[in-house]
């Protein structure tokens, strides 16, 4: 999402070129030149390469006419194969390959396995609508790359997304590389329920990497790469007009800034979420950020738990003044925050800070650690705070 009071920046941003065979597959634009699917990932830490065998059970799209060669366009069959799939009760498998599809995938109530995310590619050619929405009950997404073969300008549009979760249930997306994508790496919405988002790697969005909205809850975001963003790395937002607040979120054991453009995990609106053993670094805006947000017309926040993260050089934009972790509120209530055991170190700017003109409540810190702050170590302007046993404040 925007931030209010900050111009966001655009870096050239360079077409992604996904043509030719699995393990041949040619990208540009990331980190700063050409390579291989393998030698794009090569140095991550999270959502290994898993080389599956085709599923037992499962049907193969290439039974339906799907041609992984780069060159033709397998959206027809992808679509046959995932109605088959559906009424056989079946597992859909993406063997090795480059397929090639020109406008967005539908996938009601089918699971998806690949045969490796640097093995089976799926190239969206349309970057105004190549997003792989994900419906109805039990749908999954793994092992698998989605990559644009070109990106356009960020609007907001969901159809921009390399992800969508459009109201199911039960979802889950593993071990998905995600290369690029004009919106969000990966977007939950429409009050989808009970979902697992993990071991993926998320890369060169435009908007945030993962974002859930709009009444979501039940969901698990855990061991995933999340770098070099357009805006949040991670993020849980809840709007006045969405029909309930996103609620019930676990993020834990990611791995996430790189020099991402905004935050690294922010809960803007949202309750009963749990934010903890996560890695945050070399974000241009705050390591963490817990807000309600004016300008967007964003809910409370009440009920949040940060345990044992470790936040590193937060706030590298020389226009804001974000410390590693901020409370901010413009509008609302803040309530209810619980940080613990939470290492906090170099930041640029304030190790922790606590602001703004809405209503802060009970704010607990304990056995927390702020190391090298850029410049004091807290800035509490709001709030009841309560600090006990917490080294360098």
């Amino acid at each position: 999402m925007k931030h209010k009071g900050t111009k966001e920046k655009q870096r050239p941003w360079l077409p992604l070129l996904a043509w030719g065979t699995a393990g041949a597959i040619f990208l540009q634009g990331i980190g700063g030149g050409a390579g291989t699917i393998d030698q794009a990932f090569a140095k991550e830490k999270t959502a290994p390469s898993v080389h599956s065998l085709k599923p037992a059970n499962s049907i193969s799209v290439t039974a339906y006419g799907a041609v992984g060669n780069g060159k033709m366009d397998s959206l027809a069959a992808f679509n046959k194969a995932i109605k088959a799939a559906r009424n056989q009760k079946k597992v859909l498998y993406v063997p090795p390959g480059n397929f090639l599809l020109s406008a967005k995938l539908q996938v009601t109530g089918v699971r998806i396995i690949g045969a490796g995310a640097q093995r089976s590619i799926l190239t969206s050619t349309n970057p105004l609508n190549g997003s792989i929405n994900l419906k109805g009950k039990s749908p999954a997404l793994e092992n698998v790359t989605h990559i644009y073969k070109s990106t356009s300008s960020r609007d907001g549009a969901d159809s921009k997304n390399s992800v969508t979760v459009l109201g199911a249930s039960n979802f889950s997306i593993r071990n998905v590389r995600v290369v690029g994508a004009s919106t969000a790496g990966i977007l939950v919405r429409d009050g989808s329920t009970d979902g697992v988002i993990s071991g993926n790697v998320i890369k060169n969005t435009k908007a945030d990497g993962i974002h859930l909205t709009d009444g979501s809850k039940r969901i698990t975001v855990e061991n995933n790469t999340v770098k070099q963003t357009g805006d949040d790395a991670i993020a849980v937002v809840s709007y006045h007009k969405d029909p309930e607040p996103a609620s019930d979120i676990v993020i834990r054991g990611n791995s996430v800034g790189y020099s991402s453009k905004a935050r690294g995990i922010s809960v803007v609106g949202g309750s009963g979420v749990t934010i903890e053993n996560n890695k945050i670094s070399n974000t241009e805006m705050a390591g963490i950020y817990i807000a309600v947000e004016e300008n967007w017309n964003t809910r409370d926040v009440k009920d949040v738990t940060v345990n044992t993260n470790t936040i590193v050089n937060a706030g590298t934009r020389p226009t804001n003044d974000h410390p590693n972790i901020l409370v901010f509120a413009d509008q609302g209530r803040i309530d209810e925050v619980r940080f613990t055991g939470n290492i906090i170190s170099d930041s640029v700017n304030a190790g922790i800070g606590i602001w703004g003109d809405g209503e802060i409540g009970n704010i607990y810190f304990t056995s927390n650690e702020v190391n090298n702050p850029g410049a004091s170590a807290t800035t509490f302007k709001k709030g009841r705070i309560h600090a006990e046993g917490n080294r360098g404040f």
